[in-house]
């Protein structure tokens, strides 16, 4: 398909979309001023209860929720309900909460309500389990919480988009009405399509610039360009390097780029891909510079570690892109060539490997470059897109490419954690280290940053010299908005967008 046809056919899926959602260009009728966001990520499923799985990232975009603390543009927790927290023993902090909160029915935000959030989400959420069975004592607007262990990164962890704090006994509806404390609440969604927001009239934070947002999910790069080019929507997100390029030369646009703690991380199936020659062969056949330089143009940078060079956390020694020493891997390891197609077999079964993706940001222009790499060292790699990330957890796959946020914390803990962790509830790949787990044990209890520093890099070290997984690179955030739209935030967490300040003349 040509270039002209593409452009085409996506300004067809732009017309569908906002004909099916009933969305035009300019504010209401009524005077209401009205934003338009369009990005390729999903809304949500069928709910909105941040403290369910993942969906507390859809909240805190959408503007309806806020944390206790969140974290600043350097990843390091900052107050943002609270005015302070305190360490007074391994297990013991003291949390003082900003007494002018309001919920966004007018209820007063206390340290009762907040304890009440928290109990909840501990209970449905198994990435919070840490907080299950902790103690907490109110008095007047400050919380003391008592876990059950010591647990180092407690203020790190209240930012993560899952302690959203809610309003639980004025909440009727937590799927589709949560009452949180953001400067919007959500009046609709349509799963998976669009949500729709409205000013919260009792935001505690100052004046609320917009009267309502709507989100719209349009999965085709090509449509999310067209459709800011036209005017259907007022911000875009997740634009494709390309696109970007085209918004970045007009002068009716202002672009965004902001490196993210986000990366493209590479998982290996243990089940299935269980030669470790083969997941040696696969890191050593994939160049990463060329794929972040000249294949995204700058849309990735080349990663080794899973944390940003700008952290403390020392990248592990690189395995380097070296496609001789992975054919002499493979053919050590008994794989040839044998009917020369450029494919290698071993007892006449050719080496084909798919690679699983989920269709967010440049996940698919990567495979893609990767498996026309690969072959040049004798793998043959299937691409299979899916359009949510569920596959994952199915355990159907060979390899898969995943795009997370490494440090959602603002500290390493969680991330390696689930993923990298022996029960962690992201360890796709089914990877088991006795090593890497002890490290894990001592890290969630180490208070010493220069000792939590060099626990992260021991178990950088091991996945790596497990063949365990990869990081091909950290992706670069790049958000088209029309001229005079401000107060949408770009950052290198990835869920602070909708803002009190979002407004455009």
């Amino acid at each position: 398909m040509n270039k002209m046809l593409q452009r085409l056919c996506a300004l067809a899926l732009v017309a569908l979309s906002f004909a099916l959602l009933g969305c035009g260009t300019q504010n209401a009728a009524d005077g209401k001023k009205i934003i338009r966001v369009g990005g390729t990520l999903d809304v949500t499923d069928s709910t909105m209860d941040p403290a369910k799985e993942w969906t507390g990232w859809y909240v805190l975009r959408c503007g309806i929720g806020e944390t206790l603390f969140r974290l600043d543009d350097e990843m390091r927790p900052q107050p943002w309900l609270a005015e302070r927290a305190e360490n007074i023993s391994p297990t013991d902090w003291r949390i003082t909460l900003k007494d002018n909160v309001v919920f966004s029915n007018g209820e007063k935000m206390t340290a009762e309500k907040v304890a009440a959030s928290l109990q909840r989400t501990a209970e449905i959420n198994p990435r919070a389990a840490w907080l299950r069975g902790a103690a907490y004592t109110a008095e007047g607007n400050v919380l003391t919480i008592r876990t059950k262990e010591p647990y180092a990164t407690l203020v790190n962890d209240l930012c993560d988009p899952y302690a959203i704090i809610l309003d639980v006994a004025g909440t009727k509806d937590f799927d589709q009405a949560p009452i949180a404390t953001g400067p919007f609440t959500l009046a609709s969604y349509e799963p998976y399509l669009s949500a729709v927001m409205t000013r919260n009239e009792h935001y505690w934070d100052g004046t609320v610039r917009a009267d309502e947002v709507i989100y719209t999910k349009i999965p085709d790069p090509a449509a999310l360009a067209m459709a800011l080019e036209s005017g259907e929507i007022d911000a875009a997100l997740d634009l494709n390097p390309e696109d970007a390029e085209t918004i970045a030369a007009s002068d009716k646009f202002t672009l965004i780029r902001t490196p993210q703690a986000r990366v493209y991380q590479l998982y290996m199936n243990f089940d299935r891909l269980t030669d470790p020659a083969v997941r040696t062969a696969i890191m050593c056949g994939v160049d990463k510079d060329i794929i972040g330089t000249q294949y995204l143009k700058g849309g990735m940078t080349a990663a080794s570690g899973a944390f940003l060079p700008s952290t403390p956390y020392r990248a592990p020694a690189p395995l380097s892109y070296d496609p001789q020493k992975a054919r002499a891997l493979l053919a050590a390891a008994g794989y040839q060539d044998s009917d020369g197609d450029g494919i290698v077999e071993k007892n006449g079964v050719p080496l084909v490997i798919g690679l699983s993706i989920y269709r967010r940001l440049s996940s698919e222009a990567i495979a893609t470059e990767m498996q026309a790499q690969l072959r040049r060292v004798g793998i043959k790699i299937e691409v299979h897109p899916h359009e949510k990330s569920t596959f994952f957890s199915s355990g159907d796959f060979d390899l898969g490419i995943y795009s997370v946020v490494t440090m959602p914390t603002g500290d390493p803990y969680a991330f390696l954690r689930d993923a990298v962790g022996s029960t962690g509830v992201a360890n796709y790949g089914h990877y088991r280290s006795a090593s890497a787990d002890q490290a894990l044990s001592q890290l969630a209890v180490t208070f010493d940053p220069a000792q939590r520093i060099q626990l992260v890099n021991q178990i950088q070290q091991q996945v790596i010299d497990d063949r365990a997984m990869d990081f091909i690179g950290f992706n670069t955030m790049q958000v088209g908005m029309a001229k005079g739209v401000s107060g949408l935030l770009s950052t290198p967490s990835d869920y602070y967008q909708v803002t009190k300040d979002l407004d455009k003349e």
